[in-house]
């Protein structure tokens, strides 16, 4: 972590609330890119780093809500931990994906305070999200990579009829 990102207070840095629209412009990237999870901050930077990196992003969610009540930083800090347990697997550019669309709406709205159970709530949505996009981006990437061999009128591929006429050439020279 230390030599890819530098010190913990650099990879607070790198990966600040305004990556957020990057990761929504990317959204492939932010799930398969090499961004390291909640975990391997925990393990890189320790607990209170990846604490300290998720209360940054809820910080932002409370400026960003035209809400009365904000989230104290108490509750800031027990939903990021939460998060970390829930979620541990999750990188931190998916979790900047996932803030951005909460602030888009897109899980719909705070009324009247930034509530951490709308936020978990929410988070429960994206994964349900992250499920089907993964799914389809690894469904695209299996397509590229075998694409299906095109015939006319259900014969064979010319690479198909290749390797039964080299067959064939092979039995009629042995017998």
């Amino acid at each position: 972590m230390c030599t890819r990102y530098g010190n913990a207070e650099k990879f607070l840095n790198t990966f600040n609330p305004d990556m957020q629209v990057m990761a929504a412009r990317y959204a492939e990237r932010a799930y398969f890119g090499t961004a390291p999870s909640l975990e391997t901050v925990c393990l890189g930077y320790g607990e209170q780093t990846a604490i300290v990196w998720n209360c940054i992003q809820l910080e932002n969610i409370n400026l960003f809500a035209g809400v009365k009540e904000k989230m104290p930083v108490s509750r800031q800090k027990e939903l990021s931990r939460l998060i970390g347990v829930e979620y541990p697997y999750l990188k931190v550019t998916e979790l900047l994906l996932f803030f951005h669309r909460l602030k888009c709406g897109r899980y719909g709205r705070f009324y009247g305070m930034v509530d951490a159970l709308f936020i978990t709530s929410a988070l429960v949505q994206f994964m349900e999200e992250r499920r089907a996009e993964t799914k389809r981006y690894q469904a695209a990437h299996e397509k590229e990579e075998k694409p299906e061999k095109k015939t006319a009128s259900g014969g064979i591929s010319y690479e198909e009829y290749l390797l039964l006429k080299e067959k064939r050439q092979k039995q009629d020279n042995h017998g």
